[in-house]
């Protein structure tokens, strides 16, 4: 089952090569009159959504809003009711959320204000209203990355030389992209496979710049001096997603099935219960809500999405395929 669910992996990244592909439809939705985007033409309130890929999830702006990214812009969820946006509805890749909005790369969409493919490392500080290129534009899409919750500090694994970036491998920069730095990543296994896509996942610690998770297809790897040397985690099934919630550490793992398990501070391991996923399906995001470490949300490599606010006690299914309307 494990090859079954990295070929999905690979599959789901070849599939947003090519930008004019036609899962891109108009938003559905309308301008609301109550809640956290009353009266913003921007955001549009919709009950009926389909998320044809999820690329990233997380608290974007460190309220209690999820965005989802999607291969239509992001999706947003608050408390129970869906949001899509009006314009710039690109296929956004390498998603990270931090304190301030969210990072990220991929490809330009419908209403994008973005001319050029793909659109490198960009920002946004407005829940995706206006975004900023950092760097290399038209030059790099970054699949595998990180980004510290509060640091702003960004890693990221180059898939292919360019004149900013002269290697393959594991980069980090704590300054918007200005300057970069290349990790030396001792005792890391390679991220790429046999058909040379870079597969992986990495969590930047939210307030130590120089801690990082990486997963891979060996386990969990962990470094404390900004991806220079890497040590070897007690988890060494494939990881498919992570994430830190403040020194607390989530990885999710696939292995005939999938787990999540609970890394606290203090080096204990604590699996958590998991909602019915299928023996073929893994998780493929993980977002802890950073106000709120019970309530955590997942999405998995099929698409299914589920939500627990008992600190994975429990799970709410959210939407089934990517479709909201199918629970």
């Amino acid at each position: 089952m494990k090859k079954k669910v990295s070929l999905f992996m690979i599959g789901a990244l070849a599939s947003v090569v090519i930008v004019g592909c036609g899962n891109k439809t108009e938003e559905s939705g309308e301008v609301s009159e109550s809640g956290p985007f009353a009266g913003d033409d921007f955001y549009l309130k919709t009950d009926s959504l389909v998320m044809t890929h999820i690329h990233g999830l997380g608290y974007a702006g460190n309220d209690d809003a999820v965005y989802f990214a999607t291969h239509n812009g992001v999706a947003i969820l608050v408390e129970d009711d869906w949001y899509e946006t009006a314009k710039e509805r690109n296929d956004y890749m390498g998603f990270n959320a931090v304190e301030s909005g969210f990072y990220t790369s991929g490809h330009p969409g419908m209403e994008s204000s973005f001319e050029v493919d793909p659109i490198g490392l960009v920002k946004s500080t407005d829940g995706g209203k206006t975004l900023e290129s950092l760097d290399l534009l038209g030059v790099t899409d970054f699949h595998v990355k990180g980004v510290g919750y509060y640091t702003n500090t960004v890693y990221a694994y180059n898939p292919a030389p360019t004149d900013r970036l002269s290697e393959t491998g594991l980069y980090m920069t704590n300054d918007d992209a200005n300057t970069w730095t290349k990790a030396a990543s001792k005792g890391l296994p390679s991220l790429e496979n046999e058909q040379g896509h870079v597969m992986g996942a990495i969590a930047v610690h939210p307030r130590d710049e120089a801690i990082l998770a990486v997963g891979t297809a060996e386990g969990l790897f962990l470094s404390e001096d900004a991806g220079d040397t890497f040590t070897q985690a007690d988890i060494t099934p494939q990881v498919t997603a992570l994430t830190y919630q403040e020194d607390d550490l989530y990885v999710a793992t696939y292995d005939q099935v999938a787990k999540l398990v609970h890394l606290t501070a203090d080096g204990a391991q604590h699996e958590l219960t998991l909602p019915s996923i299928e023996s073929d399906d893994a998780i493929s995001y993980i977002a802890v809500n950073p106000k709120d470490p019970n309530t955590i949300v997942i999405t998995t490599m099929e698409l299914d999405g589920y939500r627990s606010t008992d600190g994975g006690k429990t799970w709410e299914k959210l939407f089934t395929e990517g479709n909201i309307d199918s629970k």
